[in-house]
């Protein structure tokens, strides 16, 4: 898939890819812990995640939990594709203002061009 035209197949590609890197495909439940690597963080980061109800768990025993690898999936990919859509909007933002003003400095410029040629005219 090309990534330009389909920036939700790549960003489930990179997910896929971070966790398989970090747990093996048959493994369906994660610990606490291989949540924290996978997504780069400290375990109590992960714990309140669970907390807050933003990462589907299954809880083993009072303080143990099991991640599914879906949970994390989903989680990664929203969080993913969160901050890039905020970022290709911030950046839209920036070229939107950097127009407007190309656009300001070309009308002046236009303007002074027909000055200089009525200026001229016999």
């Amino acid at each position: 898939m090309n990534p330009v035209n389909d920036p939700t197949g790549s960003a489930q590609d990179l997910v896929n890819g971070i966790l398989d890197a970090a747990a093996p495909p048959e493994k369906e439940l994660l610990t606490v812990q291989e949540s924290a690597l996978v997504m780069r963080v400290s375990p109590s980061t992960v714990l309140g995640l669970i907390r807050d109800g933003s990462l589907g768990n299954i809880p083993v025993h009072k303080k143990s939990f099991r991640i599914p690898r879906q949970a994390l999936r989903d989680h990664l990919l929203h969080r993913y594709v969160a901050s890039e859509l905020t970022a290709a909007t911030q950046e839209l933002a920036l070229v939107r203002l950097e127009l407007k003003r190309r656009k300001a400095e070309l009308d002046r410029i236009t303007k002074r061009i027909a000055q200089a040629s009525d200026a001229h005219t016999p």
